[in-house]
């Protein structure tokens, strides 16, 4: 998570970061369900696929059927391999797809440029 935060804060230093630690949490935080009864609504959503409790790619479909998440980007960010697991995600209604890496600077680089591409160099809540 740390990576993450910070390939944010360096592309994208006016944007905020919200995290949650499972599948479950996510779906409350955007419902807006308690404990996350005052979540923002985000400009970007990143998704890992290997959450507990619900499994992101369980998450993915519910998530494109709420109103407010409609349209909202979603990336996907997973150790998955991508040739596997990005189709699958793009029907599912994914934007984008990063893979973890265990190259620092092409996992690094692939975040800021799916964050530059959907909020742009000033960003905003995420």
């Amino acid at each position: 998570m740390y990576l993450i935060q910070r390939a944010i804060a360096d592309c994208c230093p006016q944007s905020r970061v919200w995290r949650v630690s499972s599948g479950s949490d996510a779906l409350a935080f955007l419902r807006r369900e308690p404990p996350f009864v005052n979540a923002p609504t985000p400009a970007l959503i990143l998704l890992d696929l290997n959450l507990p409790r619900l499994d992101g790619r369980d998450l993915l479909p519910v998530l494109r059927r709420l109103g407010a998440y409609q349209k909202t980007p979603v990336v996907i960010i997973s150790v998955s391999e991508r040739a596997v697991e990005e189709p699958r995600c793009r029907q599912l209604g994914a934007n984008a797809y990063v893979e973890k890496s265990r190259d620092f600077a092409a996992y690094f680089g692939g975040v800021q440029a799916s964050v530059r591409n959907w909020l742009g160099t000033a960003g905003g809540p995420t």
